[in-house]
């Protein structure tokens, strides 16, 4: 049996550190481990551990190997400590079954610091960290997800450095510069609220709602606008339009140069509206179609820090894809006319704060997720079941 979860996000046990569900998971992992199935598997599909925003200073590094470098090795050590039991569980696991750790945009860091990598490897019996994973026998490829979203994959510059994602960078500026101000302001329950705003972009409209539902006294919309504003005025910033947008990158050159912070937070807007129409859009199964439909090829550019080379398998060699990623669980019948071909998004363990679509888009509701898949082999073929638990 295998089973496929994916974007825990367990971190330091913060502010920032949302994940909540540590009882619910031991309790999983307790029905596998009774089970006493040697040939029980576990797959993280990527951002098993929060590390990219497990500490926010502002700091706005050249590359994503110098974030990586940097990166404090005993935070590993108090994220175990903060989640002290279900770490031990995953370990009780590990001492007779098989863990599969996919590597994901919030935990990259591991493939790019080997301290790292030792230090999470060690502390489990029988775990394997990989960029993606291909099963010849089953034909089923598993690979989170962000190297098909630009908003959230590693990219290089002219001269091979590999550069940070512009989500990275937007949660490690806006977290300090905004978090320091917001923390003061907003009650801890509201403020993990805002970490969890679904698209991030939506923050606009949240703190409308905010400023109007509390009568708050100070504008945060402004001093978010304000701060985001400077965040696309960095050196780093506008390298990563360069590179991702020439187009937009061209036009916030314009407008930052030329107008004034409110003027230009207009435009910020709109930037950030079209960024979010980016994410809002269900990019990763339009890929899941093109990759199981037409030829299975995934180009280099797109797996930065994660391989050298492309992936390339013939299309009649993947049945199954799986991924993480956009914490949007699902299980979808791949239209294909020579045979049935499967992909499957994983979903989260978290919980999102979003528009409610469908009855009143300009309000807000915290939705809990947690999603799990089973897959089982009977007579040499694969059965599919999609575990999913959705609260208010």
């Amino acid at each position: 049996m295998k089973v496929f979860m994916s974007d825990l996000h367990i971190g330091l046990g913060n502010e920032i550190d949302d994940f909540i569900y540590d009882e619910r998971l031991i309790k999983l992992l307790k029905e596998l481990i009774e089970m006493d199935k040697e040939d029980t598997e576990l797959y993280i599909v990527g951002d098993f551990f929060e590390l990219t925003n497990a500490l926010n200073d502002g700091y706005m590094a050249e590359t994503a190997i110098e974030y990586a470098e940097q990166f404090d090795v005993s935070i590993i050590d108090e994220i175990f400590n903060n989640h002290k039991e279900l770490i031990q569980t995953f370990q009780w696991f590990s001492k007779k079954n098989k863990i599969y750790y996919i590597v994901g945009n919030h935990d990259y860091y591991l493939l790019l610091n080997q301290k790292i990598y030792d230090r999470i490897e060690q502390e489990f019996d029988n775990c394997e960290i990989i960029p993606y994973y291909y099963d010849e026998k089953f034909e089923l490829f598993v690979i989170h997800g962000n190297q098909f979203d630009v908003m959230n994959r590693l990219s290089k510059d002219e001269n091979g450095n590999i550069i940070p994602s512009f989500t990275e960078y937007m949660n490690k500026y806006m977290n300090y510069h905004f978090g320091k101000i917001a923390v003061e302001i907003l009650s801890e329950e509201l403020y993990s609220d805002y970490q969890n705003i679904y698209p991030q972009l939506d923050v606009f409209k949240w703190l409308d709602n905010l400023n109007k539902k509390y009568l708050l006294k100070f504008d945060l919309k402004n001093e978010w606008i304000k701060i985001f504003t400077q965040l696309i005025k960095t050196p780093q910033i506008k390298k990563w339009l360069k590179i991702s947008y020439p187009g937009v990158n061209i036009l916030s050159n314009i407008f930052v140069n030329s107008i004034g912070a409110f003027k230009l937070g207009e435009m910020i807007v709109r930037i950030g509206m079209f960024f979010r129409s980016m994410r809002n859009s269900n990019y990763l199964l339009m890929n899941a179609e093109k990759l199981l439909n037409q030829k299975f090829y995934i180009p280099k550019e797109c797996l930065v820090g994660f391989s050298d080379q492309d992936i390339f398998l013939e299309n009649d060699k993947v049945k199954f894809l799986i991924m993480g990623h956009n914490h949007r669980a699902s299980m979808n019948m791949i239209e294909n006319r020579s045979v049935e071909k499967i992909y499957v998004n994983t979903g989260t363990w978290k919980y999102r704060v979003s528009r409610n679509l469908g009855i009143n888009r300009n309000e807000f509701v915290k939705k809990k997720f947690i999603s799990y898949l089973v897959v089982g082999e009977k007579n040499n073929r694969l059965n599919f079941k999609m575990v999913r638990e959705e609260a208010f």
